[in-house]
């Protein structure tokens, strides 16, 4: 900021050196003033002009004896008719003007990051160039003879004079330094989201997702171009940055993709189910809960559940064999190799191992079932592969529906079916076997029913007929059926009439 006021001392009136060489040297206004009126008194000749012609002349100068010229600019101020105190002070406050004038914002949504204008980047005007230029100014109509002066205001008169201070360049250091500490604060790297944790214990939410978050970058060249541009025409303002968003690879939502529910199946445990076989249902059912299958791998119902054993968790509980209720370590299991048989039928999952049962279970359609077997000279297996290209997750578990009922619920989470699609199960029967017409007859080796030979044989099963299921895996997309594929046919056995019978004479 300059301050007006009066000349510098190199523009007051001084005491010529004694000596003096041969230099150029500034005339100080006050001079210039004093030298004014003398050279007006200087004698001219009066035999060249008549003396009204000779007083005119002198009055007209002496009009602009202590003022500028017309048409004369400083900076593009017009000083014509001031006097040099006005002068200065107009032209100093025009310059203080034009350095405070011009201003921009670095913003951002709002924000005011920076503001920069002449002084932040070192542009300043020397206050002495400004002194100097009006002195010289100033000597045109003020030195010469009286001809001199008349000359010089009959050509300002009609010709405008145009002279300007410079100003220092401007030092970008500053600048650079602000979008410097601007590219590093927007300077952000993108994070993916990822699968934090599979917590199979929180029933409805199991999995814990990291959402991703999104980076920034500043690209700062454009912005100084902006700025520069703006400087050179005078233009005030604000320059918005705008910072690149850098997209993470992986996000949410795809997370999300491969942790579908895919599959679920819930198949009722009966009511006369004992506590035994409800508890053997458990326990196979434990071992999926919470089970991790990686991509092209089969998991096999008997080597992941193991031996029926006491020493792996299981009881004596009625099971069915050979079309007829027995006692069996493990009693129940085939209800929990069932539904996990149709969960992932409904995942869309490979099939690689299933047997139906002989006969028709309580708790769902005759070959929708999958038998297990396990003991050492014959087993029977259930198992599946993951074919999908990701990971996928089981929860399985006995659950209470209400006061002594249960139900299994078995449910595969993995890589989306696609929009809209799922997978439905659809069995028919296509062909009926007639029950046999000549009854069956087995011994009573334990003589739960009839101990005696002679005894009245015990009934044990009715006669029934049998039939031949196929069961079709369909899919839907958007509601609409638009492929089926059978992927069994199951023979229910048609069953003779059978009679237990006594094995000891009385």
């Amino acid at each position: 900021m300059y301050t007006p006021g009066y000349p510098p001392p190199y523009m007051q009136q001084q005491q010529p050196p004694q000596k003096q060489k041969k230099k150029m040297s500034i005339i100080p206004f006050a001079l210039v003033l004093i030298a004014a009126a003398v050279v007006i008194g200087v004698v001219v000749n009066k035999n060249n002009i008549k003396k009204q012609e000779y007083q005119a002349l002198v009055d007209e100068v002496a009009s602009v004896e202590y003022v500028f010229l017309p048409n004369i600019y400083v900076d593009g101020v017009s000083v014509g008719g001031l006097s040099p105190q006005n002068a200065i002070d107009k032209v100093v406050a025009a310059v203080n003007e034009r350095q405070n004038s011009w201003s921009v914002g670095i913003t951002y949504q709002g924000h005011t990051f920076a503001t920069l204008n002449y002084e932040t980047l070192g542009i300043t005007t020397d206050i002495a160039q400004v002194y100097s230029l009006l002195q010289e100014a100033y000597t045109y109509g003020h030195t010469g003879s009286l001809e001199d002066k008349k000359k010089d205001l009959d050509y300002f008169r009609e010709n405008a004079h145009y002279v300007y201070t410079t100003q220092t360049n401007a030092d970008t250091a500053q600048l650079d330094n602000i979008l410097s500490q601007l590219k590093t604060y927007f300077s952000k790297e993108a994070s993916d989201a990822r699968l934090v944790y599979f917590y199979p214990q929180s029933w409805e939410e199991p999995f814990g997702v990291q959402p991703e978050t999104y980076g920034s970058y500043l690209d700062t060249a454009p912005v100084r171009e902006q700025i520069l541009q703006m400087l050179a025409n005078g233009t005030s303002g604000n320059v918005e940055l705008q910072p690149q968003a850098i997209t993470p690879k992986v996000t949410e939502a795809d997370i999300r993709k491969n942790i579908t529910l895919i599959g679920e199946a819930i198949t009722p445990v009966s009511e006369d189910s004992t506590t035994a076989r409800t508890d053997n249902i458990r326990v196979a059912l434990a071992k999926y809960h919470g089970l991790e299958v990686n991509p092209g791998e089969t998991i096999s119902f008997n080597k992941l559940v193991g031996a029926r054993t006491m020493e792996n968790g299981f009881q004596l509980a009625i099971e069915y064999a050979n079309g007829l209720n027995a006692w069996g370590w493990g009693g129940g299991v085939c209800q929990a190799s069932t539904t996990v048989y149709l969960a992932a039928l409904q995942a869309n999952l490979k099939i690689v191992n299933r047997t139906s049962h002989s006969d028709k279970v309580s708790y769902t359609t005759f070959g929708q079932d999958a038998t297990v077997y396990y003991s050492n000279d014959r087993k029977i297996d259930f198992s599946f592969k993951n074919n999908t290209n990701s990971k996928i997750y089981i929860m399985a578990r006995v659950e209470t529906v209400k006061r002594n009922q249960y139900q299994c619920v078995v449910r595969i989470y993995g890589p989306s079916l696609g929009d809209g699609v799922k997978y439905t199960l659809r069995t028919e029967t296509v062909e009926t076997l007639m029950a046999p017409l000549e009854p069956e007859y087995q011994e009573d080796t334990q003589h739960q029913y009839v101990t005696y030979r002679d005894e009245e044989p015990y009934l044990l099963r009715k006669a029934r007929d049998g039939y031949i299921n196929e069961t079709y895996l369909q899919r839907w997309e958007n509601g609409v059926l638009v492929s089926e594929e059978m992927i069994s046919r199951d023979t229910c056995k048609a069953r003779a009439t059978l009679y237990l019978t006594g094995t000891k004479k009385r």
